[in-house]
């Protein structure tokens, strides 16, 4: 009869252990309905959109030094109406102090060719723009105009290995190469994220289940500057942390208790002597 009970409680332990070796990795796994071998038709996005606020670098290169000064600023100097040019120290934070902001309407003032509308182009499409207008203008032959955001960042906040603000490597950046940048998900992450982008004055929520194929039509595969990605920990995570939070909030607890009855034997030894 022992021997029977005992061999329904192994059956019982083997059956549970293998139920939660099969549930695990269908809780983790990306695109879990990707099949091998299929084809199918990607989205090619254009890329960055200019946004006021934002921050460009734009070059002319041209095979006489001298008539490429005088399109390109000089080192350190951000301007949206060409005032105020001057250098700054070799540092790091030079890359960001370098560079065209786009204002409030959508305008950038270029050198000799004077306000430019910009909001809502690509960067190659304002590289052919600019192209164009030098071009009319009889200003250039042989030169190449390129044009490369500065300050194009998104934010990675939650259960991930390295929550962080992160730069754009180029304009098409995706939620999967973000969330390599940041180390990937921990293990207690959820794989439905949250990605929040502001347009318009609009703030857009989206939830992106990353367990199924359907991630890459998601509007938001791709990503825009300022966009947000939050990484929810499970319940588990959540339930362990709310536990630290009650065994730390007991132990300060007891540590001033403790000190409060030492200050009170204290008080009643000096007034007994």
């Amino acid at each position: 009869m022992k021997r029977n009970a005992l061999h329904v409680m192994t059956a019982i332990l083997l059956a549970a252990f293998t139920l939660t070796s099969c549930k695990a990795p269908k809780e983790v796994q990306y695109m879990q309905d990707i099949v091998p071998g299929t084809v199918s038709q990607a989205s090619s996005p254009m890329g960055l959109l200019i946004e006021p606020d934002d921050l460009l670098s734009i070059v002319v290169t041209t095979k006489d030094p001298e008539l490429g000064t005088l399109f390109n600023l000089q080192p350190g100097t951000i301007t949206s109406d060409m005032t105020g040019m001057g250098s700054t120290s070799n540092s790091a934070s030079q890359k960001r102090d370098y560079g065209y902001r786009v204002d409030a309407q959508g305008n950038i003032v270029f050198p000799l060719l004077g306000t430019l509308h910009v909001e809502g182009l690509t960067r190659t499409q304002l590289e052919a723009l600019i192209k164009s207008r030098i071009l009319k203008e009889g200003l250039l032959k042989d030169f190449t105009v390129s044009v490369s955001f500065l300050n194009a960042q998104i934010t990675i906040l939650g259960d991930v290995s390295s929550p962080h603000n992160y730069e754009f490597k180029d304009d098409k950046y995706t939620i999967l190469q973000a969330l390599a940048d940041a180390g990937d998900l921990n293990i207690t992450g959820k794989r439905n994220i949250t990605v929040i982008r502001e347009k318009n004055g609009k703030r857009e929520v989206y939830e992106v289940d990353l367990k199924s194929k359907d991630l890459f039509d998601s509007p938001v595969y791709y990503l825009q500057q300022n966009d947000i990605i939050y990484v929810t920990p499970n319940s588990q995570k959540a339930a362990q942390s709310d536990n630290n939070a009650n065994q730390w909030r007991q132990i300060s607890t007891w540590m001033g208790l403790v000190g409060f009855a030492g200050s009170v034997i204290s008080l009643i030894a000096v007034i007994t002597k």
